[in-house]
């Protein structure tokens, strides 16, 4: 046996870019992590005499609005897993198997036996069997 060559390998270009753009997606995501340590960090209020720390729990607004805009921007689909999130729905092109649990079951007909018309109006030119028919062979007629 030889050895085995990848038909499609990618270029070192490829592997190039490949590498500089994960490079650059860890170093994102270390900003990220930074970022939220920062913020997760309790902070307390300056003071100009000796006293015992207290919690700075006030935000402006401007703040909380944009933390909390910055949160919904988030998009948690994106960086779900794939097999967590269900699959949307078909295009209406699609074909789809027909669901038997919707259709009622199909009385059983037997061979030869004539489907009967459905109710309502006949629309003109429409052959529809009549039980006075004289010249059915089927019939006895004496």
């Amino acid at each position: 046996m030889g050895t085995a060559h990848l038909a499609d390998q990618a270029t070192e270009e490829q592997r190039k870019a490949l590498r500089t753009a994960r490079e650059a997606r860890a170093r994102a995501l270390k900003a990220d992590l930074k970022a939220a340590e920062k913020l997760r960090r309790s902070r307390y209020t300056a003071v100009t005499v000796p006293a015992s720390p207290s919690p700075r729990s006030v935000v402006t607004a401007e703040d909380a609005e944009m933390e909390l805009t910055r949160a919904r921007q988030t998009d948690l689909a994106a960086r779900a897993l794939p097999d967590l999130i269900p699959p949307r729905e078909p295009p209406a092109s699609w074909a789809r198997p027909v669901s038997q649990t919707n259709s009622p079951p199909a009385a059983p007909t037997t061979v030869g036996q004539a489907e009967a018309p459905p109710p309502g109006p006949v629309p003109a030119g429409t052959a529809v069997p009549d039980a006075t028919d004289p010249y059915d062979e089927d019939k006895d007629t004496s």
